[in-house]
This record gives structure tokens, C-alpha cells and sequence, in this order.
């Protein structure tokens, strides 16, 4: 048995953790994670509105449909009307070309940039992330993108 030791010894995989020096997101007690608990749509509709106004202006949410938001953000009705707000690249037509047309409830929100080049010439070679998925794609992802949101402040004096 001494040696199936040294021999597990040998090839024992050395397990590693998040480093020290990384400041974590402060952990917050989020009223939306219990158990039959929901979102405060209040607060979704003012956290879309900001992404709107602030965020989406180099930022997309490729992954979400005006469809999506429907009551829970907005009524069916302001969705229809906020997404005629916005044209569309759709087609090819009956002449095969491609046209634009006001954005369908059914359309995904739109993209700041028409393509990733544009997007990365935009922002000095760096592309902005999506945030479709931002919650999911950090550890902690909640109280991370709430710690991003709010810990800018004025730089010092």
C-alpha cells in the first residue's frame, strides 16, 4: 500500500484557488434570490432605462428581444412603440436587395455598431463586450455588474 501511495503522491493534481490579490465584488443580499421570490420590475424598467441612455451607446445586448421584456420593463404597447423608434437591416426582398424597416416587438434590441470591425474602431481596437449575458459570464455576477454600476466616483483632487 506504501507505494500506491507514492504512486498517487506522484500524480496528485495540485488544486489552485482565486488569488489574494483580487478584489471580489461586495456580496449583497439580493431580495429577488429566495426561494418563490421575484424581480422588482420597478427596478428593471430604471435598469433598462440606464442601459438605454448610458450603457447602449457602445454596449449591445444581442441576445435580448424587445419580445422578452414585455411585462416585466414595459407594456406590449410601449415595446411596439419603442422598437418603431429603431430601422432594421431585414430582407433580401423581392428584388434581392436588403432594405431597412422599423424594428418588430419580435426584432432583437439593436446592436451600437453595424459590425464588430466598426465597434473595435470605435474604442481604440477594443471591442465592448455584450452584456446579454454579463450576470452569468462573472463569478458572482449580480453583486459584480451592481459594484461596477455604482463604484465610479470623482477622481481625487
Amino acid at each position: 500500500t506504501g507505494g500506491a501511495f507514492a504512486i498517487s503522491s506522484a500524480f496528485a493534481v495540485k488544486k489552485t484557488s482565486l488569488s489574494d490579490d483580487v478584489v471580489h465584488a461586495t456580496a449583497h443580499p439580493w431580495g429577488h434570490m429566495g426561494f418563490a421570490s421575484s424581480y422588482d420590475c420597478g427596478s428593471l424598467r430604471r435598469g433598462f432605462q440606464v442601459y438605454r441612455q448610458v450603457c447602449a451607446s457602445c454596449h449591445s445586448m444581442s441576445r435580448i428581444h424587445y419580445r422578452e421584456l414585455v411585462g416585466v420593463t414595459h407594456t406590449s404597447e410601449e415595446l411596439i412603440e419603442m422598437a418603431s423608434e429603431v430601422e432594421v437591416v431585414d430582407g433580401p426582398g423581392d428584388d434581392g436587395e436588403m432594405f431597412e424597416r422599423p424594428a418588430k416587438i419580435t426584432d432583437q434590441l439593436p446592436s451600437p455598431y453595424a459590425n464588430d470591425e466598426q465597434g473595435r474602431s470605435a474604442n481604440g481596437g477594443a471591442l465592448p463586450p455584450d452584456l446579454s449575458l454579463m450576470v452569468k459570464a462573472r463569478h458572482n455576477g449580480q453583486d459584480y455588474l451592481f459594484s461596477l454600476l455604482t463604484g465610479y466616483c470623482d477622481p481625487p483632487a
